[in-house]
Formats: structure tokens, C-alpha cells, sequence
């Protein structure tokens, strides 16, 4: 019999696999190299049934030790996710007005940003599992690092979306809905961030006085991951495959002269 996150897992893998079946076809449907997007939401989908798996495992009683793997994975499940809205925010922007894509340029090393989140996360998981007290609290510090950087990454998400939003019309039809869908999904994103950031402050350390495993999307509360894990991912990956799958990657799709100066005058030759 499996408790309450035991059925939460088998609810992600049940969610998860055919997401990931989506998110593989509109890799192919879409370019591979057209849509990277498509390919951190596939790596997000695989962390995602791959630590449920591992939480139905310990919760079957097979393998106890997989609990400090599974926890790692769901820590470093943001990394995917962020990468996944930038990459979708900077579709089709070859054809805006320079200020926007300078903007999206200035965006192009958040990607190395967010591989030093990720990595800060595997080592400070890593840490984690170690005994001595000094790895410990190097690995609670590596963590809060990797999560203060992701939220540093939203941030300058919220900040160029709201550039794109404003500048809607110079954007290609597909690439307006995906902009409008990272701009749903940023709001919904922040309460992942926050959710990571109270595991992150209430890890156990030599100098922390009160804390609490409430958080721990593994053997914390189930109804907190519930409400800030899970439920902000589904929305947010349910917004992402819904704008890819009524978008297409029309090349004659672009704005025309029109749209891009909303107020020229109509001419009307008949």
C-alpha cells in the first residue's frame, strides 16, 4: 500500500509519461534546433518519472537510501523547467525590432546560470548524504546558492517578459503564444522557486537552531508538495505543451507591416 506521496508519485508518472511522449513529438515536429524549449521540458518530464519511480521504490520498502537521490532530482527539476521557459520566451525573435532582440541576446547566459544552479544542486545534494558535519553545512550552503540563483533567473525572466509582452505585436503569431503562455506560467513558477527556497533555509546545519523536513518534497509534508511542488509544475508544463501543440513554425508567419506599425494609415487600392 503506498501513503499519500507514495500516490502522489504514481499521479506524476501517470502525468509525466505521456507529457514526455508530447514534448518529444513537438521536439520533432517542431526542429530540434527551432525549439530547444521542447528538449529541457523532455529532460524535465524524464527527472520528474524517474524520482516518482524511486519514491513508489521507498515506499515499497526496497531501497530506503534512493530517498536522498529522489530529493536531489526534485531539487534539480527546476533547472529544466527555467531552461524550458527561456528557451520558449526567445522563440522567433529573429524577426522583432532590434530592441528586442537585444534584449533576448542580453538573455543568452542565463543558460550558463542556470547549469550553475543545477550544479551547485547535485554537489550540494551529494554533500548531503555524507556524515561529517562539515559536508553538511557545505552542502546546505551549496543548495541555498543554487536556489538564490534560480530565483535571480526568474527574476530576469519576469523582467524580459514584460519587454516581449509590451512589444506583442512584432512577434510572430507562434511566438506570441508561447510568449503569453511564459507570461501565465511565470507567476505560477514562483511558487516552485519559493518551495525550494523553505526546503533550502530549513536544511539541517550545525548553526541552524529551528528547523523543519516539512518542506522535503520526499519525506516532508505531502500536502505542501502537493499545493507548492506539484500542482505550480503541471500548470506550468500544461501551459507550455498546449501553446506548442496549436503553434507551428511557419517561416511566411511573420507580422506584417501592419502589425508592426498599428497605426500607418490603410491603403485601400480598389
Amino acid at each position: 500500500m503506498l501513503d499519500s506521496h507514495g500516490k502522489l508519485a504514481l499521479a506524476e508518472v501517470v502525468i509525466y509519461v505521456p507529457v514526455g511522449l508530447l514534448c518529444i513529438f513537438n521536439n520533432v515536429r517542431h526542429g530540434f534546433q527551432k525549439a530547444a524549449g521542447w528538449i529541457y521540458l523532455t529532460i524535465f518530464a524524464i527527472i520528474k518519472i524517474a524520482a516518482s519511480i524511486m519514491t513508489i521504490q521507498i515506499e515499497q520498502g526496497k531501497d530506503a537510501n534512493l530517498a536522498t537521490t529522489a530529493a536531489i532530482l526534485s531539487s534539480v527539476a527546476l533547472s529544466p523547467l527555467l531552461s524550458a521557459t527561456l528557451s520558449f520566451m526567445n522563440v522567433g525573435l529573429q524577426d522583432t525590432h532590434s530592441f528586442v532582440r537585444h534584449v533576448s541576446t542580453v538573455l543568452k547566459p542565463l543558460h550558463l546560470l542556470i547549469i550553475v544552479g543545477l550544479a551547485l544542486s547535485v554537489i550540494g545534494g551529494i554533500n548531503r548524504t555524507k556524515t561529517t558535519q562539515s559536508a553538511l553545512d557545505d552542502g546546505a550552503k551549496e543548495v541555498q546558492v543554487a536556489v538564490i540563483i534560480f530565483a535571480l533567473v526568474w527574476i530576469f525572466l519576469v523582467i524580459a517578459c514584460l519587454v516581449y509582452l509590451s512589444n506583442l505585436s512584432s512577434l510572430r503569431r507562434y511566438a506570441r503564444k508561447l510568449v503569453i503562455s511564459v507570461g501565465l506560467a511565470l507567476p505560477v513558477i514562483v511558487v516552485r522557486v519559493i518551495y525550494s527556497l523553505l526546503n533550502a533555509v530549513n536544511l539541517d546545519t550545525s548553526k541552524s537552531g529551528d528547523h523543519t523536513g516539512q518542506y522535503n518534497p520526499i519525506t516532508g509534508s505531502w500536502i505542501l508538495y502537493l499545493a507548492l511542488g506539484l500542482c505550480p509544475e503541471v500548470v506550468v508544463v500544461s501551459l507550455y505543451t498546449l501553446a506548442g501543440s496549436f503553434s507551428s513554425h511557419n517561416t511566411k508567419d511573420k507580422p506584417d507591416y501592419h502589425e508592426m506599425n498599428p497605426h500607418a494609415p490603410q491603403l485601400d487600392y480598389n
